[in-house]
């Protein structure tokens, strides 16, 4: 039996079931490989390895786990069993001809492939490569992200470092990141980058990011 309470405050799953669903969908969508992030959040809440053939099929179980973990109020009894159920509930929602809609993937739009190499932000002079459309191309907001990083939380006197949250509002403010997005990256730059001696300053109520 396990109680997944405190990974869900941990992984910062939201407070309510609703919430949590549309959280693994924004850390998913955000994510540079998504079907990686879905089944690794699947370990991270069960303890159990999944491997899935889409994207579409590892974010939806993922879904159904946290959903599945809110009904019996985090109290599961038999992991195996739980992922089980919501694996067959997926593969059910999935196969449901109603259902096709939701996973037909949109025509590229060919218009938008091209790409400029652009200085996003002020802050570092590195350039990266933004489509037409003004998105950067997958791997530009993670090279930015811990570059910002490295210059503004590691390689900087103590008293300039930012905290966490104060690292979370420059990524929303200079990359143009949702508040979920940059929650996500900001972990995966600690996790990869590791943190100051002494660790990460403590987020104090009301500081802004520089």
């Amino acid at each position: 039996m396990i109680n997944t309470q405190l990974v869900f405050q941990r992984l910062d799953l939201g407070t309510s079931r609703f919430a949590s669903v549309q959280k693994v969908r924004a850390v998913v969508a955000e994510s540079n490989n998504p079907q990686q992030k879905a089944e690794e959040l699947i370990f991270q809440i069960l303890g159990l390895k999944a491997t899935y053939d889409t994207t579409d099929h590892a974010r939806l179980v993922a879904q159904a786990v946290v959903d599945e973990a809110w009904k019996v109020n985090h109290a599961i009894d038999n992991e195996q069993e739980l992922l089980t159920v919501c694996e067959a509930r997926i593969v059910k929602y999935m196969g449901d001809p109603n259902n096709a809609c939701h996973f037909v993937k949109p025509a590229p739009d060919y218009r938008a492939v091209a790409t400029v190499s652009k200085q996003v932000t002020t802050l570092i002079e590195t350039k990266v490569e933004v489509k037409k459309n003004g998105s950067m191309k997958k791997g530009g907001a993670q090279l930015l992200a811990r570059e910002l990083y490295t210059n503004f939380v590691l390689n900087c006197k103590p008293e300039d470092a930012l905290d966490n949250q104060g690292f979370i509002r420059l990524l929303v403010k200079e990359l143009n990141m949702s508040k979920e997005g940059a929650t996500t990256y900001a972990y995966n730059c600690k996790k990869v980058l590791g943190q100051p001696a002494g660790g990460m300053k403590q987020s104090k109520k009301g500081r802004k990011a520089k």
